[in-house]
Parts: C-alpha cells; structure tokens; sequence
C-alpha cells in the first residue's frame, strides 16, 4: 500500500478525531480547575470581579483571551485526525482589536501617563504566569492529540498552546490590577505567543509519529 493510500485510509477513520475530543473531555476540566486554585492560593481573585468583568475598557482582557481558548481548542484538535485541515483567516482578528485598543489606550490616555501605563508594575510576574497558569491546559491538549495521529505536529503543537495560553491568560486576568490596554494587550500578547512557541517544541517532540 502507498503512503497516500495509507493516509487516505486514515483520513476516512473517523475514530481518531473522537478519540482525541473524548480524552480531552476528561482531562480539560480538571486542568483548567487546577490552573485556577493555583492562581487563587498564588495570588487570589481581584475583588469586586464585576470590575474586572463589566468596565468595558478592563472587560477585553478576560473575553478576548477566554475567546481565543474557547475556538483555538476545537480547531487544534481537527489537527488530531490525519490530513487534517484547519483554516486559521480567524487569528488575524485577535491582533486587530489589540490594535485597536491599543490606539484607544494610547490617545485616550494623558501623554505623561503612557509610559507608565505601558510598563505597569508586573511584566515579570505576567510574563511568567501566563505560560504556567497555561500548562495544565497546555498538557491536557498535547495528551489528548496524541490520541489521534497528527500530521502536522508542530502546527498542531501551537495551536495547542495558542488555546491553553488563551485560557491561562483569562484565569491570571481574574487577578491582575493592570487595567489599562496598553499593559495587558502587549504583555497578555506575549505570554500567549511565549506559550504557543512552548507548544510548538512540545508538538514537534510529543506529536511525531
């Protein structure tokens, strides 16, 4: 049998993209329970929430990294069944409303404050706990892809982590008091890009086959 006759065959099994969904089912949950204890025995939930949840200028650094988890998953996990396609035009709308909240910030904002706004006072603790609140998630997905038989592992590898750092950053948000979007857009941003090139080595090493 050729190759293309073997992929084919297995283009038409449709067990393995069930496969992967059904163990991601199971382990989804707990890591996303986990991620959020961790984050509250760390550092605790930022109260009212309602600030954080309805102020429309504050409100896009829970939704807009809650949506990127919430559709990047489904999509990675097309990825599990071999030839697998995915379209990914969709992205590209994520960095244009960071933009675009980035010029509100930036002309709203008093020129003498920009500065300030920008750099906040926890880069570092952001930086470093977008990926760790991520890596449960981030787990649960590259175990639950090995599940199928990805053909593009790499790819398949970052969007994985493009949906777990998408979720890991909505559960940090849940605590950090950087409101304005010329902190949490660029600094959210790159923990996020930080965990999808975290996913693309754990694909490139886990979801060969």
């Amino acid at each position: 049998m050729k190759t293309d006759e073997l992929l084919t065959l297995l283009e038409r099994d449709k067990l393995r993209e069930p496969q992967a969904g059904q163990a991601l089912r199971v382990w989804l949950g707990p890591a996303l329970i986990l991620s959020a204890v961790a984050m509250m025995l760390l550092f605790g939930i930022r109260f009212p929430m309602q600030k954080t949840l309805l102020t429309p200028e504050i409100a896009p650094k829970f939704y807009l990294p809650l949506l990127i988890g919430l559709i990047a998953t489904p999509v990675a996990l097309r990825l599990a069944r071999p030839l697998g396609r995915v379209r990914l035009g969709w992205i590209w709308i994520f960095p244009l409303l960071g933009i675009a909240l980035l010029g509100y910030a930036y002309v709203t904002t008093p020129a003498d404050e920009r500065v300030a706004d920008f750099t906040g006072q926890t880069i570092l603790p952001c930086l470093l706990s977008v990926p760790l609140f991520s890596a449960p998630m981030l787990g649960a997905l590259i175990l639950s892809l090995r599940k199928g038989a990805v053909m593009a592992p790499e790819r398949a590898g970052a969007l994985a982590g493009l949906a777990a750092g998408g979720l890991g950053t909505a559960i940090y948000a849940l605590h950090c008091t950087e409101d304005s979007p010329l902190f949490y857009v660029t600094w959210y941003g790159a923990g996020i890009g930080l965990t999808v090139l975290i996913g693309m080595f754990l694909g490139r090493k886990f979801l060969r086959w």
